[in-house]
């Protein structure tokens, strides 16, 4: 498999385990589309060098990963599948936790340029690119949530470089999320979630390499 993969799947893990909001016991990969005729293995260890970054551990490399995640009990597991409906290829990391928690995160690599992109969370689409600095939240749709975010962010002088809402109907559940500029101070994501009332916000500071 193409090592323009590697990154993209890590990306996916540490944005799957910030979502989950624990460490998770497993964090699997899901191969659709073209690239699921390769030998795609080496993918479980990219999910758990990610998911392993999320949770703190420091020094992760592809060597020291396996046993790193064998004294944290944690699992991953590849599968693959050559149906793809809406991608050429896409690649899915699913952490789950202790707790039942669960979080999914679709991606692929699009056009030429091979550029990364998260392109689902659990049910909802999106067309994200993963970069340094990312903002979800999930809530209850309704007015004014976004001007909130806004407001938050502003007032630290952070600056927005895209965000999306993506929701099942109006009124029902949406995800929101946001590429910054720079980091989000851990009071300002109370904040934001005191003030819209989300059910999650989760700020993921993504380690890339």
């Amino acid at each position: 498999v193409s090592q323009s993969r590697y990154p993209l799947v890590e990306k996916l893990a540490q944005v799957a385990t910030a979502l989950a909001g624990e460490i998770p016991v497993s964090i699997d990969v899901e191969v659709r589309g073209e690239i699921a005729a390769e030998d795609v293995s080496v993918l479980a260890t990219s999910a758990i060098k990610g998911a392993l970054i999320a949770t703190g551990a420091e020094d992760v490399t592809y060597v020291n990963a396996p046993s790193l995640a064998a004294e944290k009990n944690l699992t991953s597991k590849v599968s693959t599948d050559a149906d793809s409906p809406d991608h050429r290829n896409l690649v899915s990391v699913r952490a789950a936790c202790q707790n039942g928690a669960t979080a999914l995160v679709s991606g692929t690599l699009m056009g030429i340029k091979q550029i990364e992109k998260i392109v689902a969370i659990d049910e909802h689409d999106l067309d994200l690119k993963p970069t340094e600095n990312l903002l979800f939240l999930s809530y209850s749709d309704r007015p004014g949530v976004v001007g909130v975010v806004g407001n938050a962010l502003g007032k630290l002088k952070i600056n927005i470089a895209d965000m999306q809402v993506a929701r099942e109907r109006a009124g029902g559940q949406a995800l929101m999320a946001l590429t910054v500029d720079s980091q989000i101070p851990a009071e300002t994501v109370q904040i934001i979630e005191k003030e819209t009332g989300a059910q999650m916000v989760r700020y993921v500071n993504l380690v890339v390499d």
